[in-house]
């Protein structure tokens, strides 16, 4: 494995580097993990999405098999003097399945190249367009570097093979400035102008050579100049002396120019693009209409006579209408994507086309979707709950998570039409739901709670009326706090004990047996530990009912220094990619 030059850093400092190229066997270390056998490969497909810092390289981890960016200043040569210390036996199983891994691919490299060449990019044309994408290019500039792969085609050769630039000269950023007095600025204004015609003089002297080796036809010649003439103009570039437009690319060390990507144009939504995760979205829930729990089953319910109202159709929505029909409930429905209503018209569900409609054909209106704005829009929007002239006694139920200021907002409205308002707050998750196993939190009109008495025997197993508007939402908030911050303190002690390599299940199958167990952290907990985020409840709920939390708490100059940072951890989470995953995907976030 070859030596590079030596390169001039800022600090006057001097380092060397091994010139690494892919399938160089390496030691990697990770931040937090003991040095790892590897292999320096191409970039592979997913890792290109991933933000990069600068001199890294592409590792391939053997035993893992997995890809990362890693540092040169964290990659040793494979083979070396350091060689028995970092292979020392008394290391984890894992380590030494990867030393049996690496073992193997030197005597028989063919599973593992198939393997890293199935996952890397081997097609040129993909990897350039990935470069032009990292430096930002425009299409200006790939019209740079197609007239600079024209002038290669008529005869101007390009440099190969690495450069050595002197930063102090090149990036002139790098010096402090310095207070000059009257006569020292007269001097240096007269060296400028020396330095200048010299300049000229030189750049007048490159042009003559450039124009008698084109003349001579000189190839040696030839390949001189347009270093020079190349170094000149990345000088010109970077001291904006030229034009805005950067010189032809040519093949130069990356690492050598590393520092100066700063100076170059970025295009701001290539590398926001780049910082984005590749996440998959989770499957699509299925409504099984057909398919009853076995405790709704035995619970012995009469239907209401009552034609009850759905606005929403969502995890939780779609699954209390499900439950509904199948305990002979009559029931009206509207969704805003129109194609989930066709299951339950299929089992029964009269389906209208606003919720305006659906006012006019029930006696009483359930709305059940994903946030405060939602829920006014379905009430005061157009052809909303109030395009009705009178609702007549009609009851409205609003079983969506909500502040308590949305839901006075909301009662009022519909009072004002002369209806009822019963404000419901479910707690519990979809699978709870589908077994009738939720709790009812209700305030308000006493008498709309009366009428829907049949409808939350189906649902709930336990219900509570705690009086007037606003209650019934303050006490579903307090409970959401403690599911948030259980969640967050659940996920990093999973993570850290991830970190230890200590077995999931384990833990999960002991905190099974202390006093702290709860059905909610335990049902989670596994779901962590197979990295099954189907969702039971969304994790951007979850971040929304956090925020309801803290704006309610504000407004009462309530200090909730936890919550706020939990709320933090669920808003990072859904920006990694995970905002419609199970609220326990928050155990990705902690993993890194």
């Amino acid at each position: 494995m070859s030596k590079a030059k030596k390169l001039s850093l800022p600090s006057n400092d001097s380092t060397e580097f091994y010139n690494y190229k892919p399938k160089d066997l390496i030691w990697a270390k990770m931040k937090g993990f003991t040095p790892w056998p590897a292999m320096i490969v191409e970039p592979s497909i997913d890792l290109l999405n991933q933000p990069r810092k600068a001199n890294t390289k592409s590792v391939f981890f053997f035993g893992t098999r997995n890809f990362a960016w890693i540092e040169t200043n964290n990659i040793k040569p494979f083979e070396g003097p350091w060689k028995a210390e970092l292979a020392k036996v008394n290391k984890p199983n894992s380590f030494r399945q990867a030393m049996a891994d690496i073992n193997t691919y030197i005597e028989d490299p063919t599973e593992v190249d198939a393997e890293v060449s199935k996952n890397t990019i081997s097609n040129h044309s993909t990897e350039a367009d990935f470069d032009k994408i990292r430096d930002g290019l425009t299409d200006d500039d790939t019209t740079n570097d197609i007239r600079g792969n024209d002038d290669a085609d008529n005869g101007v050769e390009t440099i190969t093979g690495d450069v050595t630039v002197d930063l102090d000269e090149v990036a002139p950023s790098y010096k402090t400035p310095v207070k000059r007095t009257p006569k020292a600025k007269a001097s240096a204004v007269a060296t400028v102008k020396a330095k200048s015609s010299a300049s000229s003089a030189v750049t007048k002297a490159s042009a003559k050579r450039r124009r008698s080796s084109q003349t001579a036809n000189s190839s040696a010649k030839r390949k001189r100049n347009s270093s020079v003439g190349y170094l000149e103009d990345l000088n010109d570039y970077i001291n904006h002396k030229s034009s805005s437009t950067p010189p032809s690319r040519r093949k130069i060390n990356a690492d050598a120019l590393a520092h100066i990507g700063s100076t170059s144009r970025r295009n701001v939504n290539s590398i926001a693009l780049l910082d984005r995760p590749v996440v998959s979205r989770p499957e699509a829930q299925t409504i099984d209409m057909n398919a009853r729990s076995q405790t709704l089953a035995e619970r012995d319910i009469t239907p209401s006579q009552l034609t009850f109202g759905f606005l929403g159709l969502g995890i939780m929505g779609s699954t209390i209408v499900k439950d509904l029909l199948c305990t002979g409930h009559k029931v009206v429905v509207w969704n805003r994507t129109m194609s989930k209503c066709t299951p339950f018209a299929e089992a029964g569900a009269d389906v209208k086309g606003t919720p305006m409609d659906v006012v006019e054909a029930s006696d009483v209106i359930f709305c059940c979707v994903s946030d405060p704005k939602a829920s006014k829009d379905l009430v005061f929007g157009n052809c909303g709950v109030l395009g009705v002239k009178e609702m007549n006694g009609k009851a409205y139920v609003e079983m969506s998570t909500i502040d308590p200021e949305t839901s006075q907002d909301i009662a009022e409205g519909i009072q004002s039409a002369g209806g009822r308002y019963l404000e419901v707050q479910i707690h519990g998750t979809r699978q709870e739901a589908e077994d009738g196993m939720l709790i009812i939190l209700a305030g308000g009109d006493r008498s709309v709670f009366e009428d829907c008495h049949s409808c939350f025997k189906t649902i709930a197993k336990n219900t509570f009326f705690l009086g007037e508007v606003g209650n019934a939402c303050k006490v579903n908030l307090i409970l959401q706090t403690i599911v948030g911050v259980s969640l967050v303190g659940l996920a990093e002690a999973l993570a850290l004990a991830d970190r230890f390599s200590i077995s999931l299940k384990d833990i999960i199958d002991i905190f099974e047996l202390t006093s702290m167990k709860s059905q909610l952290l335990l049902a989670k907990g596994k779901e962590m530990a197979k990295g099954d985020f189907n969702p039971q409840q969304p994790l951007s709920h979850m971040q929304k009912d956090l925020r309801l939390v803290l704006s309610m708490a504000e407004n009462l100059d309530q200090s909730m220094p936890v919550t706020a940072i939990t709320n933090e951890v669920f808003k990072h989470t859904k920006r990694l990619g995970y905002s419609e995953h199970d609220s326990s995907a928050v155990f990705v976030r902690s993993r890194f």
